[in-house]
Order: structure tokens, then sequence, then C-alpha cells
């Protein structure tokens, strides 16, 4: 085997893989196949979150909330997502002030429990009671009208639902941090309840702390307001519960979020968009006309106008979208409905390449060289100019994608994986394509 055959073995196989890669492009119960489809497409929820900072305004040129803050926001969040069971779901920073996230939830059909359980601060701690009163200024007033330093005032429920004010002491006996596991449970009298698992260290020492201290009460705080407040009948170890006034999806929820971990500041929300799913399928079908249009016109103007050779460009169009949708694959990249209109534009490019090759081989016959010659020449004459078109719009497209948000920087993705796969498709497919057509024989005359 020469090395044309060589080369036409690799592209061919090249091209198989690309069609393994994204084959079927969906299921056949109608969810996505290989291609991974945005928001935008398959249907969701967009959520933009502010997280507030402690009130005093940010120095000049310093983001509004410090770097390490956000990304423990950033990772609290992506855990609490993990638990409402969202595919492919998209927690990042987003804007230019530093203090705001965004989060793509596809496919969410309660977007109100998902909100519930993203944005709960969830801080959990587990208090001694000292005194409780129905007011605070009653409380208040039984301690002479001010407190020690090491006792805080909470609100709360008794268990009839009733207000009640709680003297607590500020040390925590058991934190969010220690626990291990929690879930939705079901109390002795059938009332919803969360059940948690303390971490080993952390059963050791509330063990011998509600050891020490049966009879008293010990309320279960969340964000700073007493839940419940238990008295202790006998040593605690590695289990317990929290109850309160809970329906069963809310003790879900609670249950989720404390699995998650405490958001280590407050949000609140910016900005919502929801798309529905039958919207989304709507502008798949639509992009895919628009696309099938664009190549429909393309095809019938370069074999009007460049005769036989334009379906070497309608051959090498079809394998740079293969390879281009394989890229996407191969890297994991989601396809926005910026995207397909990237996508669209490749096509556009990626005749533009043909145009310049084939122009530059009819003027290499206008000057009387052979058909092999002229091809030869016409290859070889356009290759920097093929490279430095595409590094201009590599150059743009990576601007778009530094600093654009989420819909162009989809469109940028498939914008500069269409460029690299039009640069082999338009010169590399193209040129072997009329070398197998020329072959070796003599041929006096070329369709172009």
């Amino acid at each position: 085997m020469n090395a044309w055959h060589w080369r036409a073995v690799l592209y061919a196989s090249l091209l198989i893989a690309c069609v393994a890669a994204i084959w079927p492009p969906y299921a056949r119960n109608g969810e996505p196949g290989r291609i991974k489809l945005g928001l935008d497409l398959r249907g969701g929820t967009y959520l933009v979150l502010q997280v507030l900072g402690e009130g005093t305004p940010p120095a000049p040129g310093k983001p509004a909330v410090a770097p390490e803050v956000m990304r423990d926001v950033i990772r609290a969040l992506e855990r609490r997502v993990n638990q409402l069971g969202v595919a492919d779901p998209v927690v990042t920073e987003y804007g230019k002030a530093g203090d705001q996230v965004l989060v793509q939830l596809p496919g969410v059909k309660d977007i109100a429990q998902a909100k519930r359980v993203m944005i709960g601060v969830a801080q959990l701690s587990l208090q001694f009671v000292e005194d409780s009163a129905p007011t605070r200024e009653m409380l208040m007033q039984r301690h002479g009208g001010s407190l020690s330093p090491a006792l805080e005032v909470l609100d709360g429920r008794d268990p009839s639902g009733e207000k009640v004010s709680y003297l607590v002491r500020r040390e925590r006996v058991i934190s969010g941090r220690d626990l291990k596991s929690a879930r939705a449970g079901v109390g002795d009298r059938g009332e919803p309840n969360v059940q948690f698992t303390l971490s080993a260290p952390a059963a050791a020492r509330f063990g011998e702390e509600t050891g020490r201290n049966i009879g008293r009460q010990l309320a279960i705080v969340l964000d700073d307001r007493v839940i419940s407040a238990p008295v202790i009948e006998q040593r605690v170890g590695a289990e317990g519960q929290i109850r309160g006034r809970f329906t069963a999806a809310e003790a879900d929820e609670l249950a989720k979020v404390l699995r998650a971990g405490a958001l280590p500041a407050k949000m609140r929300y910016a900005q919502e968009l929801t798309v529905g799913a039958s919207l989304g399928r709507d502008s798949i079908r639509a992009g895919m006309i628009a696309g099938a249009a664009a190549l429909l016109c393309v095809t019938v103007f370069m074999l009007v106008y460049y005769r036989w050779s334009g379906l070497n460009a309608v051959v090498a169009l079809a394998a740079n979208l293969l390879i281009l949708l394989a890229a996407m694959v191969y890297a994991g990249a989601t396809l926005t409905l910026p995207g397909i209109a990237g996508i669209i534009l490749t096509m556009g490019v990626g005749v533009d390449t043909n145009v310049l090759v084939f122009e530059r081989i009819r003027e290499e016959r206008r000057s009387g060289k052979t058909v092999r010659a002229s091809v030869q020449a016409g290859f070889d004459r356009v290759w920097i100019t093929i490279l430095d078109t595409h590094a201009t719009v590599l150059i743009a497209a990576a601007f778009l994608f530094q600093f654009g948000t989420g819909p162009i920087k989809g469109f940028a993705v498939t914008l500069v994986m269409g460029l690299a796969a039009n640069v082999f498709a338009s010169y590399f497919v193209s040129k072997l394509l009329f070398e197998w057509v020329l072959g070796k024989r003599p041929v006096a005359t070329l369709s172009i």
C-alpha cells in the first residue's frame, strides 16, 4: 500500500469512529442519547443566585465575596443539587462582580422544592437549654435584663406549636459538621422526623455530654431557630432524631440539606428562567430545520457553480459536521441553541475554505497547468490563507469563551471545534477525494 492508501484507511477509520461516537444521537424513549443537550434544548430551570456579603462594601478592585467563600458556596451547592438527582447540572460562578452563582437544572419538575433545598442555610447545632419563657422580654426580665456572654436567646415553638423563647448556651454540643448521615424517618407516633447518625468522635462526645446531663433540655437549633427541645432521658449515642412539626416532604428536604452540608453564606435569588420541555423540543426542531436548509442551499450552490467538484465540497462538509459532533461527545461538551448557530456558521466557514481552493485551482488551469498540477498547486498555495482566516476567527471565539456567559460560551465551543474540524475536512479530506478521482491515469479536464 502506498501513502495515498494509508491516508485513505486512516481517514475512513476516523470517520467510522466519529459515527460510533455519536450514534445514536437520541435514545428510543426520546431522552438525550450520546449528544448532551443544554437547558435551552432539553428544558429545565436556569437560576442566578447572589451571595450576600457581610454588609461592608468591597475594597476597590476586589471581588464582592472572597474567592475562598465562593469556592465553598459552589461546592455546597453542587452537593445539594446532587441530592436532587439532577442529570448533568451546571453550578458555576457567574458575572463579573464575583458574588453570583449560575445553576442550571435540566429536567427538574418541582422547582419550588429544588429552590428550598438549594438556598436553605441549614446551620444545625445541638445546645443545652438553661431556661424558657413565652416571650424574649419575660426571659430577659427573669434574668435581670442582661445575659452572660456564654448565653443567647433563640426563638422556637413548644410541642403544642406555641411560640417560645429559649435561653441556651452558646457552646455547641454537636454541629452539622459532626453528622455522618441524615435521612427522613417516622417517629413512634407516626409523625415525620429526621434521623441522623454522628461520626465516631462526635458520638463519643455526645454520649458523654448527654450522660452527664440527664433531665435537662437539649435544643435542636436549625438556622438560629429552635426546632425542638426534648428532655434528655438517657445517654444518647451515635444516633438521634430531629423532631418538629414537619410534613413528610419537609422532613425529606431537611434531610437532603443536612446531608449536603451547610452553606457558608446566605444567598438570595437574583434571576430565574424556566424552559419547558416542549419549548426545548421546538428549539431542536427549529435548529435542525435551519441546519438542513443551510446544508441544502450550500449543496445546490456548490453543485451549480463548481459542477462535480462541488460534490467534493459537500462530502468534506459532511465530514466536518461528523467530526464536530463526535468531538463534542468525546469532550463532554453540551449542545445549546447558540451552539446550533455555531454549527451553522461552521458550515459557511467550511464552504468558504473550499471556495478558496477551487478558485485557486481555476486560476492554475487558466495559466495552462495540467489538471493534476493545478489541484496540487491549488491546495498548496491556499494552505497559509486557510490557516490565517481560521486563526482570526479562533481568536474571536477565544474571547467569546473567556468573557461570555453560558449561552455565548456554548456558541464559542462549537465554533472552535468546528473550525478545527474544518481545517482537516476541507483541506485534507477534500484533497484526498481529488487524488482518488484523478488516480494515476492522465486526465485532460476537470469539472470545476
